[in-house]
């Protein structure tokens, strides 16, 4: 799954996901929260740079663009991966 840096980095603890209130509350307890916390965005910036963003767009491989940070997009997204790798076949509800 892909996203703009901006959304990646500014909004990464927007949502409650367990692993992100885990990393938050990490942060939270250093010595400096505050450069850990600048530090920490520093680092998904880097990962989450143009240069890389592009490399996994051209990959060849599945991807999915994340655009709404606003909305919890899990259902959707979901939906998308099971159809796209054939997962609902055969499923009835």
């Amino acid at each position: 799954m892909l996203s703009p840096q901006e959304m990646s980095v500014e909004k990464f603890f927007d949502r409650n996901d367990p692993d992100k209130v885990f990393i938050r509350e990490q942060i939270m307890q250093s010595e400096s929260p505050q450069k850990t916390m600048e530090n920490f965005k520093a680092c998904l910036a880097k990962v989450n740079s143009k240069e890389n963003y592009d490399q996994y767009a051209r990959s060849g491989f599945f991807t999915l663009v994340r655009t709404d940070a606003d909305k919890d997009t899990k259902d959707e997204i979901l939906r998308m991966l099971s159809n796209h790798f054939g997962l609902d076949q055969g499923i009835t509800s």
